[in-house]
């Protein structure tokens, strides 16, 4: 998709461990070459702030952002505060924004939900405890 901006959304944490995950989960999205380019936001403590990467996404040309939110299910801050920080109507999954002289259209992605592949990810964690039983 050429003409599509991804936006990876992590809640953000003092501990360094997640912007590491955030980000090294957008070099391999941005590795499969799905989307023309992929960008990272955190809604708090870590830098880009998700209320201000829009600006940035839109001064690099792109005026459709799919933004996706790096969580494992709804809850206020997929439901209110991404939506809020994005500066789209809650409730919604696409809006069309005027951004300065520009427009940008936001398709907003649920979050991850339940699905094989984070099962296989779930087992294999648990697996990996196991194999490391203080004994």
């Amino acid at each position: 998709m050429e003409d599509v901006a991804a936006l990876l959304i992590g809640h953000g944490s003092s501990h360094s461990s997640q912007k590491e995950v955030i980000e090294g989960l957008a070099r391999i999205v941005k590795g499969r070459g799905v989307f023309a380019e992929v960008f990272h936001a955190f809604m708090r403590v870590n830098e880009p702030k998700l209320s201000e990467i829009l600006d940035e996404i839109v001064k690099k040309g792109y005026k459709r952002v799919v933004a996706i939110p790096v969580f494992i299910s709804e809850g206020s801050h997929t439901i209110e505060d991404i939506p809020d920080a994005l500066g789209i109507p809650r409730g919604v999954r696409y809006y069309k924004k005027a951004l300065g002289d520009s427009e940008v259209e936001i398709f907003y992605a649920k979050p991850l939900g339940i699905d094989e592949r984070i099962a296989e990810v779930i087992i294999k964690r648990g697996l990996e405890a196991l194999s490391k039983e203080v004994k």
